[in-house]
């Protein structure tokens, strides 16, 4: 099975998105081609699934870097300003840590996902 390909379209800039899973939240917009808006007030999972020995999984130590980025802009496992990410996967990991694909985390006010808005056929 081949990888899906997406492509962002000027239309999408205009469309909000919401990711809810594991207890984060967030608003997005998908403004460019590499620019994704995570409005402030979004929510991050708190802490990572661990691997059964209990160290950090790479995805987890991705994140961890992610949000020591953007220390200044969490307070209390929220965002207190806008951030810009280049991909939906890296807004995935920075939210909960990674474990879901965010092409089908982010949805529409219909439930319709960022992947059903940008996958190529």
């Amino acid at each position: 099975m081949m990888k899906a390909q997406h492509r962002w379209r000027p239309d999408l800039k205009d469309i909000e998105f919401t990711f809810t899973d594991r207890g984060s939240f967030g608003k997005v917009f998908w403004q460019k081609r590499k620019e994704l808006l995570l409005k402030a007030g979004a929510k991050l999972t708190p802490d990572p699934q661990l691997n059964q020995d209990g160290s950090l999984n790479f995805s987890a130590k991705v994140a961890k870097t992610l949000r020591a980025d953007h220390a200044d802009n969490i307070v209390d496992g929220a965002t207190t300003e806008d951030i810009l990410f280049p991909s939906p996967n890296e807004l995935g990991l920075f939210l909960r840590f990674g474990g879901e694909n965010t092409w089908l985390s982010l949805k529409d006010k219909d439930g319709k996902t960022l992947h059903d808005w940008s996958v190529i056929e």
